[in-house]
C-alpha cells in the first residue's frame, strides 16, 4: 500500500475495518466500556478483543477508567484517550479556510477559522496554512507530538491533483478551475509541517466528520448531502467511509434530473447542479430583477457563489417571494435526487450538511423529508431520517482529520 506521505491524493480504507479499527469505533461511540462490552458490539471474539486492547492501551490509545460492578468479578471499563493522538483537519473547500485539532475521540480540541487570499501560488498557499497550523497548535496547549498528520479537503473528488473551482455566477463560468499546483501544495504543506497530508473531497470529509461528532454506532450506513457551491453526497456505509474505485463515490449533483437539460461542466447534459444547484439558482436570481433585489445582489455578482446562495436564502427565510420559490424549485429537484440516492444504496439516514443546507434548511429540509422520509410512502414501506448538521461549520474539516488518524492508527 502506498504510504500517506507518497499518495497525492484521495485515500481508500479497506472495505471492512480490521479488529484494531472495529475496537477503536466501537470504544469512539460508545463511551467506557468493558472488554467483555467490546467483544459483543464488535462481533469480535474475547481472545481477539483482549490481545489488541493490551497493544492499545501498551501505545497510550486507550485507557483504564475504572470499573463496573457485576454480580462476579467487577470489569474493567476502557475508553480511548482523549489526548493520545491529535490530527489537524483543514478545509479549503470555500474562500473562508477552517481549521481544527481534532483528538482520536472525535473532540474539537482546537478551533481557527481564516480568510485566504484567492490567487495564491500553491508555495504561498502552502506557507500560510503551515503557520496557521503552527497557531492552531500553539493556541491549542496540545503536544505537537501526538499529532500524526493533516486532513486537507479541497472541494469536489480528485483525480490526484487538487483543484479547486472557481465557479463563476452564471452558467458559463460554472465547472472552470483555479490554476493552483495541487500537487506541489500538498507536497510543500507535508515538507514544511513535517507530517504526512492526506487529500479528501469536501463531501465525504462531511460525512466523515458528522460520523465522528455524533458518535453514531460504529456499524452506521448514512448519507451526507453536501451543499456548497455544488452538491455532492459522502456516504458512510457500515461504518466506513464509501469512495468507489476511482474515488468519485457520491457525485450526487451528477444524478441526472432532466435528460433533456442544460449541458454541465462534467460533459453530461440534465445533472442536478446544472438543473438546480447553487451556480443555478444564483444565475436564475441575478437574471431576475425581483429576486436580485430581494438577495441585494449587483446586476453582475462579483462574489462567490457561497455567498451569494446565502443571500437568496436570508431573503427567502424573510418571505421574499421571488427567492423562496427559486429555492423550493430546487428543493424539489434535489429532494427527487436524494429519493434515488436512498434507493440505490438503502440508507436510513440522510443528513444535511455544508454551508448551502446550513442557509436554506427550512426550505430543502421539509421537501427532502417529503419525499424520503414519509413511512409507507413506498411499498418497502422504510423509514428514512433527514436531519440538518449541527456541526456544518467544522464536519469537514474534523472529517479529514478523522480520516488521517484511522489511516494511521490502523497500522
Amino acid at each position: 500500500m502506498t504510504s500517506l506521505d507518497e499518495h497525492p491524493g484521495v485515500r481508500r480504507r479497506p472495505g471492512r475495518p480490521g479488529a484494531r479499527e472495529r475496537l477503536m469505533d466501537a470504544l469512539r461511540a460508545s463511551g467506557p466500556v468493558s472488554r467483555v462490552e467490546l467483544a459483543a458490539l464488535t462481533g469480535l471474539t474475547e481472545a481477539s478483543v483482549s490481545t489488541t486492547v493490551r497493544r492499545l492501551l501498551q501505545e497510550g490509545l486507550v485507557a483504564e477508567v475504572g470499573r463496573a460492578p457485576t454480580a462476579g468479578k467487577p470489569r474493567t471499563l476502557l475508553q480511548l484517550d482523549p489526548g493520545g493522538r491529535t490530527a489537524v483537519g483543514i478545509d479549503l473547500a470555500t474562500t473562508t479556510v477552517t481549521y481544527v485539532l481534532t483528538s482520536q475521540t472525535g473532540g474539537v480540541l482546537a478551533r481557527l477559522t481564516r480568510r485566504i487570499a484567492a490567487r495564491a501560488t500553491a508555495d504561498d498557499l502552502a506557507a500560510r496554512l503551515a503557520a496557521d497550523v503552527d497557531r492552531l497548535l500553539e493556541g491549542s496547549g496540545h503536544p505537537r507530538g501526538t499529532c500524526l498528520g493533516i486532513g486537507l479537503v479541497w472541494g469536489g473528488a480528485g483525480d490526484g491533483m487538487l483543484r479547486r473551482a472557481a465557479r463563476g455566477p452564471g452558467p458559463d463560468e460554472a465547472g472552470q478551475q483555479r490554476g493552483v499546483d495541487g500537487e506541489r501544495l500538498r507536497s510543500r504543506l507535508a515538507e514544511l509541517t513535517g507530517w504526512p497530508v492526506l487529500v479528501e473531497n469536501d463531501a465525504t470529509a462531511a460525512a466523515v466528520g458528522e460520523y465522528w461528532v455524533a458518535r453514531l454506532d460504529a456499524g452506521r450506513s448514512f448519507a451526507a448531502l453536501y451543499l456548497a457551491d455544488g452538491i455532492g453526497a459522502g456516504l458512510v456505509l457500515g461504518g466506513a467511509a464509501h469512495r468507489g474505485a476511482h474515488g468519485l463515490a457520491g457525485e450526487f449533483g451528477h444524478v441526472c434530473v432532466d435528460v433533456d437539460g442544460p449541458a454541465c461542466a462534467c460533459g453530461a447534459r440534465g445533472c442536478l447542479e446544472a438543473v438546480a444547484g447553487p451556480v443555478a439558482v444564483v444565475a436564475r436570481a441575478l437574471a431576475d430583477p425581483v429576486a436580485r433585489a430581494e438577495a441585494g445582489l449587483g446586476a453582475t455578482s462579483r462574489r462567490s457563489v457561497v455567498t451569494d446562495f446565502a443571500a437568496v436564502a436570508r431573503a427567502a427565510r424573510t418571505g421574499a417571494p421571488a427567492c423562496r420559490a427559486l429555492l423550493a424549485d430546487s428543493a424539489r429537484y434535489v429532494a427527487a435526487a436524494a429519493e434515488t440516492l436512498v434507493n440505490l444504496v438503502d440508507v436510513d439516514l440522510l443528513v444535511l450538511t455544508g454551508p448551502g443546507f446550513a442557509a436554506a434548511s427550512s426550505i430543502y429540509g421539509p421537501a427532502i423529508t417529503e419525499r424520503v422520509g414519509t413511512p409507507g410512502r413506498r411499498v418497502w414501506g422504510r423509514t428514512v431520517g433527514v436531519t440538518v448538521s449541527t456541526a456544518a461549520a467544522t464536519a469537514p474539516a474534523v472529517g479529514a482529520a478523522a480520516l488521517l488518524l484511522q489511516e494511521r492508527l490502523a497500522r
